[in-house]
């Protein structure tokens, strides 16, 4: 799901707090320091999260050339995972114990030693797939403080902000309609008369909340 090309549908972020007068010096190194990192199979983290140049998933460098856009910063969010489906890691952790319990004449295992079983074929299924790849675009508008975000999943765009938070050291505010309608300025009276709006349904027949 990209800025430069996909779906238009986004979610809007507004940024909080000022942007440092070193920002792209800055903000260059802590991008490389939050690079995603390729996961390997004798890991034992199972997920890996972290920023790639936009619609260059598997590049892990930067320089400002590759994120700066006349007044946008652009990267991807890359998210990789090892998705072993539970049945068939149960299937191959069950046929090792009986292997181990051959070999060395046992009739039961001790929990350390299912634990260290388990974790040598988890490695050994690892070798064989690669983990499931997703990458998202995020565009941040430096000039007007807003950060488009190409994902509507409430669990992805939490992870997203604290990515973004933790890197660029700048608070996220999710847009709504009152924040979106408070971001306009429309002036003290007008924001109080929003604060109290209920929502409503404009179609008939739909169950009031």
């Amino acid at each position: 799901m990209g800025a430069l090309s996909g779906t238009l549908s986004y979610k809007l972020f507004y940024v909080q707090g000022e942007v440092p007068e070193n920002w792209q010096e800055l903000y260059l190194q802590q991008i490389r320091k939050n690079a995603f990192k390729p996961l390997q199979p004798e890991d034992e983290e199972e997920v890996s999260e972290g920023w790639v140049p936009v619609e260059r998933p598997l590049q892990i460098s930067f320089d400002l050339h590759t994120l700066l856009f006349d007044h946008f910063i652009n990267l991807g969010f890359r998210q990789d995972k090892y998705a072993i489906p539970s049945a068939l890691l149960k299937a191959h952790v069950e046929e090792a114990e009986r292997e181990y319990m051959i070999q060395n004449d046992k009739q039961r295992l001790s929990k350390f030693e299912r634990e260290d079983i388990k974790i040598m074929v988890k490695r050994r299924l690892k070798e064989k797939q690669l983990p499931r790849m997703k990458v998202i675009d995020m565009s941040w508008d430096l000039q007007k403080g807003r950060v488009r975000f190409w994902s509507q999943s409430g669990n992805v765009c939490e992870l997203f902000q604290g990515y973004f938070e933790d890197t660029f050291g700048l608070k996220l505010l999710p847009g709504n309609p009152y924040i979106n309608a408070v971001q306009l300025e429309p002036g003290p009276e007008k924001i109080e008369e929003l604060a109290v709006v209920e929502p409503t349904n404009f179609i008939e027949g739909l169950p009031q909340r």
